[in-house]
Parts: structure tokens; sequence; C-alpha cells
């Protein structure tokens, strides 16, 4: 089973996600079913820090876009912050840098809601 690690703070209305390890088709299931149980929280605006990220694959990809698209049905969002080289390179190769909203540090896509 693939190494996934997940956390989540709230900052006001803002719910920032931590997530690290490798988000594949055997971990993507359990991101999915995280970020919906925040999302069943009542958390509509979404920060995810992948400074810790080692891979994404099309699986953990597509979570993030169903993710997305059922916050945006709800007026809300994810963005992405602190994304290191190697999954910059990645969402780049795949054409999904310009799906997201991207920032360098935590604190610029927090105070971007």
């Amino acid at each position: 089973m693939g190494v996934f690690q997940y956390s989540s703070s709230k900052h006001g209305k803002v719910t920032l996600i931590n997530v690290g390890g490798s988000l594949d088709s055997e971990t993507a299931p359990r991101f999915d079913e995280k970020l919906r149980g925040e999302i069943g929280k009542g958390a509509s605006r979404l920060v995810c820090n992948m400074s810790k990220l080692d891979y994404i694959a099309s699986a953990g990809l597509g979570v993030l876009i169903g993710v997305n698209d059922t916050l945006r049905k709800k007026g809300g969002e994810i963005k992405i912050s602190e994304m290191n080289e190697k999954i910059t390179k990645i969402f780049k190769l795949l054409g999904f840098i310009n799906l997201f909203k991207i920032y360098k540090t935590d604190d610029e896509a927090l105070d971007s809601f």
C-alpha cells in the first residue's frame, strides 16, 4: 500500500490540508474520502499544501478535479500551495497547471480567499 499522509487545520473560514507521500491509484480513494469529509463538515474553501508530496498520478489529479467541481457548485474552491518542483513538473506535463490557482506559500493561498 502506498504511503500517504494527511492532516488538516482550520484558518478562519479556510481549511488547510497538508498532503504528503504518494497520491496514486491505491491512495487516491483515501484522499478523496478525507477531502469529502472536510466538505461534509461544511468546508468550501480548501488550500492543499503539496510541499511533502512525492508523487501524484492521474488518480490523485482526478480527485482534485472532482473535489474542485463539487466545491465550485457550493461557491468554494480548492487552491494549491507550496507545490514542490517534482509535482510542478507533473502538473505542467499533464496540462493541469492552469486548472488550479497555485501559490508559493500557505499564507498567500489563505489570504487569497
